[in-house]
């Protein structure tokens, strides 16, 4: 018995050997695999081996893509043209917000790219913890840039797969090193705060009427805005509050004023605004608050590509025949998944139509990277005969060119006055030049410009009230004494609304355009896009003004000789990187926009 005992245990012991040399065997060959595997998988996304520790997931195509174009989401239906990115409902969570260090973008191949290839950069977002996202919904600024060449272009299309990951695309106009930039402007997380402040919680903005019966002292001062339900700072104790309806006749603008106690409404004579940094109070956590960041640039595992010319070329608009000269159209040229343009020596060059370069290299020289209207406490000045004049002042004789809207339309006007027309004399009629009215005239030629301020809601410090218009009644005054030029821009004071009053606002002014154009058929309207801000506070957050830009698209588009011009592109796509962070772009950027409208006028 003991024997066979014995025996039986010696066979079990062998078995057991066998069997566990068998799952060792295996576990081997399992880990051999996914090493082999891992290694193919890198190699095909041509990824930093250093990254070997952390997660990649594939880039599946997404069922719905909304587009982001160089910064923007991108759509082609105008219904869903304001809706933010698709976050498909899931719970965000405050605490660990997207990363700009922990997150990461790729090149997706490393195959030889040439002139006019689509170079496909990925991005996967990653949170605080160092965590893959599982969601969508971050926002991101997106260019690629040649800093010797001074050439440099926004994404084409960033696409939001709703899963933490991303693709940007770039469609390669120049040859030579391409370097890839990617900031996170917003995350998903401080985009949620965004349209929570915006969409339900009350009026923000803090302005204030000052009251004061001509020549009287001491003046009053009392809250005002769009609506009854402002804020009212506790210190300010009114009891038994009226308001002062000072809501426009003609368009039905509202605007409010507490009405002094001891004042009639009609003394009414200063505006001012003082921020906004009390009228949420605790309706916004601190949490909150630090989530709208600074723009930050991610963290890159992309280096500089080389890309070898195409047919003997080195620069292509890479469209498959010769653009057509802009001229004015009932909708928007620009090709459904590319940017507007990209730079090239300085120069911009549009894929909506064939621009023209009519501000001389010598001018451009002196504008370089100079911020505006003042560079180093002085105006910018550049003194050089430009050889286009002559055509300038030809195509634009006989006309008044009228400039509405916010202080980036102001730049235009300034431009225009310094340094498109000779001749020109400026006038400025208003106590404070830079909201207007001002008025700058070439009496040679006939050539007038004027510049006048958008009604309420004003960021500005003291305006005048006699001066303050709204743009649809300027536009319904203007009278068929001369060739009429209406350049219009509004967005930058309406971050504080919602998109309800905003689209309103634009509704007005795109019927006041339609009178004009029944009044006088030879109207022309130019219509410049917001431009990229980059700020971080809550009230200017660059999510605010890409929605702004949205609807403005929306509403604007289909009306018959009216031209958006877009500047978004030209701002983002600047290699300056300034523009991409200011409200006001640099004065190089201004001139290839006035190109634009002049290649536009004196096509």
């Amino acid at each position: 018995m003991k024997t066979f005992q014995r025996g039986h245990d010696q066979i079990g012991d062998r078995h057991l050997v066998k069997l566990i040399g068998l799952m060792i065997f295996a576990l081997l060959s399992y880990s051999l695999l996914i090493h082999l595997s891992y290694k193919v998988f890198n190699s095909n996304l041509a990824i930093d081996t250093r990254f070997a520790n952390q997660s990649l997931r594939g880039f599946a195509p997404p069922a719905i893509a909304y587009r982001h174009h160089g910064g923007k989401y991108k759509t082609t239906a105008p219904q869903i043209a304001t809706k933010s990115p698709d976050i498909r409902k899931v719970n965000i969570s405050l605490d660990f917000p997207t990363s700009p260090k922990f997150s990461y973008y790729f090149v997706k191949s490393n195959k030889p790219y040439n002139l006019c290839d689509t170079l496909e950069v990925s991005i996967e977002a990653r949170n605080t913890k160092n965590e893959s996202k599982l969601y969508g919904g971050d926002f991101f600024f997106a260019w690629i840039h040649n800093d010797v060449l001074h050439a440099s272009a926004a994404a084409d299309e960033i696409i939001d797969h709703f899963n933490g990951t991303y693709t940007a695309k770039f469609r390669l106009h120049w040859t030579g090193q391409v370097k890839i930039t990617i900031v996170l402007t917003h995350s998903a997380e401080a985009i949620d705060v965004l349209k929570r402040i915006r969409d339900t919680l009350p009026p923000r903005g803090i302005y204030r009427g000052i009251f004061q019966p001509e020549g009287h002292t001491p003046s009053i001062s009392t809250p005002c805005h769009i609506t009854t339900d402002m804020y009212i700072n506790p210190k300010d104790k009114f009891a038994n509050m009226t308001f002062c309806n000072f809501t426009d006749e003609k368009t039905g603008f509202p605007w409010f004023c507490v009405k002094p106690k001891l004042l009639s409404c009609d003394t009414y004579f200063i505006h001012t605004s003082i921020g906004d940094k009390e009228s949420l109070g605790d309706l916004i956590s601190e949490k909150e608050v630090r989530l709208i960041t600074s723009p930050e640039v991610v963290t890159s595992f992309a280096s500089p590509i080389d890309v070898v010319p195409s047919n003997n070329s080195v620069v292509s608009k890479c469209v498959a025949k010769d653009l057509e000269a802009c001229v004015s159209r009932a909708t928007e040229t620009k090709p459904n998944e590319s940017a507007a343009g990209f730079y090239f020596k300085d120069v911009w060059h549009s894929l909506v139509c064939h621009n023209r370069e009519f501000t001389p290299p010598e001018i451009r020289k002196c504008l370089k990277n100079k911020a505006y209207p003042y560079y180093r406490g002085k105006y910018v000045s550049c003194q050089s005969d430009n050889v286009r004049l002559p055509e300038i002042t030809k195509c634009l004789q006989n006309h008044t060119l009228y400039f509405l809207g916010d202080s980036t339309i102001r730049q235009w006007y300034e431009h225009f006055a310094r340094f498109i027309l000779k001749d020109t004399i400026v006038e400025k009629r208003a106590a404070r030049s830079g909201f207007g009215p001002n008025v700058a005239r070439d009496e040679v030629h006939d050539i007038h410009l004027k510049y006048l301020f958008n009604g309420y809601p004003i960021i500005q410090n003291k305006v005048f009230v006699k001066d303050i218009k709204y743009i649809p009644n300027t536009i319904d005054e203007i009278v068929h004494e001369n060739r009429v030029v209406v350049l219009i821009t509004i967005w930058a004071h309406f971050e504080l609304t919602n998109l309800t009053y905003y689209r309103n606002r634009l509704h007005k002014i795109r019927d006041s355009i339609q009178r004009l154009k029944s009044r006088i058929p030879s109207a022309r309207v130019l219509i410049k896009s917001a431009n990229t801000h980059g700020s971080a506070s809550r009230n200017a957050a660059q999510w605010y003004i890409w929605n702004l830009d949205q609807v403005m698209r929306e509403v604007m588009s289909g009306i018959e000789n009216v031209t958006i011009i877009d500047v978004w592109d030209m701002t983002i796509g600047h290699y300056s990187g300034y523009s991409r962070y200011k409200i006001h772009p640099n004065v190089d950027v201004i001139a290839q926009e006035i190109d634009m409208v002049l290649s536009f006028l004196c096509s």
